[in-house]
């Protein structure tokens, strides 16, 4: 038997991040301001540190979490992995031009890959591991961390540009 409710438990556990970035913050806010030599010193860098933990939390714990859909998503530095039990899909990061969500009635929320081929791949939030593609969206410069938290809680039938590479044009 839990001690904590199995819902305090998911809000503690979505909210870690900013929790861990709240008190590495503190503690180098702590040293810096108070501590004296190398302590004082090392507090400014455990402060910016925190302060970065505390705002990329912040993004990710911003965008509600979603559960019991089929396929499993997969990360490594390369390429992203969708996998199902009748196949899957694999996209080579490198090759996406253009990321993008698509909302519909009834909490769906699918997030899209195209590649340079026009090839699509559609990855539905729900699917385990699907917290990953929020840290795919680091690897593409000028990614809108705002446009997927607005997208998480849209109810309606809505489309959703995240990122898009820019073309360049000779003229």
């Amino acid at each position: 038997m839990s001690l904590i409710r199995p819902e305090a438990r998911a809000a503690i556990w979505r909210w870690r991040e900013v929790l861990v970035g709240a008190v590495v913050t503190a503690l180098g806010a702590n040293w810096a301001l108070t501590a004296y030599g190398v302590l004082g010193w090392i507090g400014w860098p455990v402060l910016l540190a925190g302060l970065a933990l505390l705002a990329a939390g912040l993004q990710r714990a911003r965008v509600r979490p979603r559960s019991g859909g089929a396929g499993v998503v997969e990360l490594d530095e390369a390429q992203l992995s969708y996998f199902l039990p009748e196949g899957g899909v694999v996209v080579p990061l490198a090759q996406v031009v253009r990321i993008e969500i698509e909302t519909a009635p009834g909490d769906v929320l699918v997030w899209i890959f195209t590649d340079a081929a026009g090839e699509r791949a559609f990855i539905p939030a729900s699917a385990v591991g699907a917290e990953r593609l929020l840290d795919a969206l680091a690897q593409f410069p000028g990614a809108s961390y705002n446009r997927v938290i607005e997208a998480s809680g849209a109810t309606g039938r809505n489309s959703f540009v995240i990122w898009q590479k820019k073309t360049s044009r000779l003229h």
